[in-house]
């Protein structure tokens, strides 16, 4: 973040600048006329970011504003002594990649993307400073831009939305946003499935357990009884087994679709431990 800063308060003050070519801060320059925040300070800080932007392939430091519509299912999820309430949304362009110079426009990527928005208290004291220390509290990668909403009148900043241990966006930050959408009925059993995903923070989901609706499976059968764990029976899982994070569609990809699988009654969930499951 220190190179965001530095690289920023390199201004071009026109369309014209040392660069040979036509670069990005060019591009946005001839911009600013289209967007505004509505408050100077703010257009000042977003534009000085986008004029340090000399390069003419990716964009790495440029903030832009964003509108709150762009965001959506926003919710909040903490509020911390320093910086106060702190929301996560969907961002549906997703940020900023590169320019296209034959269509003469911005091409985005992680389109639907996750991202945190964090309110700014006191606009009037926005600084490249203030964000940096911002995103720096947060663990941030990287800034995206700033946004307000048009009901409560606050300006936010947008972040990216990282794992704390990895430093980046992991398994566990994509299972752990989707917790949300799923649930059995059973604490203990959610608790359990909650953890198993939540320690899946690298490339590897094998060791990552998921809830399963009744409904994904089909052509059930009774095949055998043991002494230990009673009834056994096999079934086809219809969406077969989490291989990895599909960055681009924003979900997660699967494998062995219609796959055989074993079923196994649990005949007392409160007692369910990752001993147990792997005695099973």
């Amino acid at each position: 973040m220190d190179s965001f800063i530095k690289s920023a308060k390199k201004l071009v003050n026109s369309y014209d600048c040392n660069c040979d070519n036509e670069c990005n801060a060019k591009w946005f320059k001839r911009n600013f006329k289209n967007w505004t925040s509505g408050n100077n300070n703010i257009d000042k800080v977003i534009q000085d970011t986008q004029l340090s932007e000399h390069n003419n392939y990716s964009v790495k430091n440029a903030l832009e504003w964003i509108p709150y519509d762009k965001l959506y299912d926003i919710k909040y999820i903490t509020e911390d002594n320093k910086f106060g309430k702190v929301y996560r949304a969907n961002w549906i362009d997703g940020c900023i990649y590169k320019w296209d110079n034959d269509n003469q426009n911005l091409i985005r990527k992680d389109q639907n993307m996750f991202v945190i928005l964090k309110i700014l208290n006191n606009p009037a004291s926005i600084t490249l400073e203030l964000i940096n220390e911002i995103a720096v509290f947060y663990k941030a990668y990287e800034v995206y831009g700033i946004t307000q909403d048009p009901e409560t009148k606050n300006y936010m900043v947008i972040l990216d939305d990282i794992c704390e241990k990895c430093n980046e966006m992991c398994n566990s930050i994509h299972f752990q946003r989707n917790f949300k959408n799923w649930i059995n009925g059973n604490n203990d059993i959610d608790k359990f499935i909650q953890n198993t995903q939540l320690s899946a923070h690298y490339y590897n989901v094998r060791n990552a357990l998921e809830w399963i609706p009744y409904g994904k499976l089909y052509d059930i059968k009774y095949i055998t009884e043991d002494n230990k764990f009673g009834k056994v029976y096999r079934a086809n899982w219809i969406d077969g087994c989490i291989y990895k994070w599909d960055n681009d569609n924003q979900n997660w990809i699967r494998k062995d679709q219609n796959m055989f699988v074993i079923l196994k009654i649990l005949n007392n969930p409160a007692s369910i431990t990752s001993e147990f499951i792997n005695k099973v």
